[in-house]
């Protein structure tokens, strides 16, 4: 007997071999890339969440998972897409940004229309996308709206901290209005050099270069691995900044208690997790209006909002409303966790089980 063989043949044994317990047609398998980022801590949030529904969830990332009786939620949309002849499984993926001028955006949707019956559902994150799918005449039925979110508890072990206590310890200017940039923005994984320009780092270094000139005080903190395009821009324009490599999510939460600001100047995004990730830190948030941003931000109620791409808006929103704060600041990030608290993990199981259809109790 072949050892591939044994392997399916045992499948069931091989994934219960510590608890033995007996596995139901529920059982959901989450394949993550092997990367350290942000699909990767999504997926392991993921797993919290499908856990309170089903008591099967695996992170486990061998491709042995061939019995339809078993869920694959494959976090790569394009991975998922290029192997959907692969599986025997009910396979479910997220599909969380696109633009159609984009020509792999748009050979994903036809990917997808042509294979809509290997598909069971995917997850999709905004009304954009929405909009696009429907356009699209993808069944209703065959995608469902769940926003992406955050582990709301991990932020609240941290907002007691002194912000200025963290500047020291992260070794950054006390007296600075610091503007946070925390993403990866080039291709790769290496230095970064050519910009993804999906994620928008030359709108956010023509907002920095209009700032300067208006705020001598200013400075950028970067985290994210692929920066390089940004830290070469910010170098020529003379801005000061930092960009610390970090190797846990923790760390980059106790980041967002070191900023004034946080900016995001992206033409795409599916979230991104920085909209929450502000309003859980209760830092000011400046936005293009991309993904979740749509739903989520309401400009001037709980965070402030270009509609255009504009960095002369994103600029002024920075300059009046938080450096000069124009206007009743605290309000506004009230109002933001409060968007946080009704888009929190507890506020979506039982929008996980009808995308799963799974009711059963553990």
């Amino acid at each position: 007997m072949s050892i591939k063989f044994f392997l399916k043949k045992n499948f069931y044994n091989l994934l219960n071999l510590n608890n033995n317990k007996k596995i139901t047609k529920n059982f959901i398998v989450i394949k993550s890339e092997k990367k350290n980022w942000v699909l990767n801590q999504i997926a392991n949030e993921y797993k919290e969440v499908f856990q309170n529904f089903t008591k099967n969830v695996s992170l486990k990332e061998q491709d042995i998972y061939m019995s339809n009786d078993v869920h694959l939620f494959i976090m790569s949309k394009y991975y998922a897409l290029e192997n959907l002849k692969n599986y025997k499984n009910k396979i479910y993926f997220p599909y969380f940004h696109g633009s159609t001028d984009d020509t792999q955006h748009r050979q994903s949707l036809e990917i997808i229309k042509k294979n809509i019956d290997s598909i069971s559902k995917i997850q999709i994150s905004n009304s954009l996308i929405e909009n696009i799918f429907l356009e699209n005449k993808i069944p209703k039925e065959k995608f469902k709206k769940i926003p992406i979110t955050i582990d709301i508890k991990k932020f609240k072990q941290v907002n007691s901290l002194d912000s200025n206590e963290l500047r020291i310890f992260y070794e950054l200017p006390i007296s600075s209005f610091i503007v946070g940039s925390f993403q990866k923005d080039g291709d790769g994984w290496g230095k970064g050099d050519n910009p993804k320009m999906i994620k928008g780092p030359d709108i956010f270094i023509k907002t920095m270069k209009i700032l300067k000139d208006k705020i001598p005080e200013l400075f950028v903190l970067l985290t994210g691995p692929s920066r390089g395009y940004v830290i070469k821009e910010l170098n020529k324009i003379k801005v000061p900044f930092k960009h610390i490599h970090l190797e846990k999510y923790s760390e980059m939460i106790k980041l967002y208690k070191c900023l004034n600001v946080y900016l995001i100047s992206s033409r795409e995004e599916g979230g991104p997790r920085a909209i929450l990730e502000s309003f859980a830190s209760k830092i000011p948030l400046v936005t293009t209006n991309v993904g979740q941003a749509v739903d989520m931000v309401e400009n001037g109620y709980n965070a402030f909002k270009s509609n255009n791409l504009n960095e002369e808006e994103l600029a002024n929103h920075i300059y009046n409303n938080i450096y000069y704060k124009n206007i009743n600041l605290q309000k506004i990030i009230n109002n933001a966790y409060q968007t946080l608290e009704n888009n929190t993990y507890e506020k979506q199981t039982n929008l996980w089980k009808d995308f799963f259809n799974i009711y059963d109790k553990k």
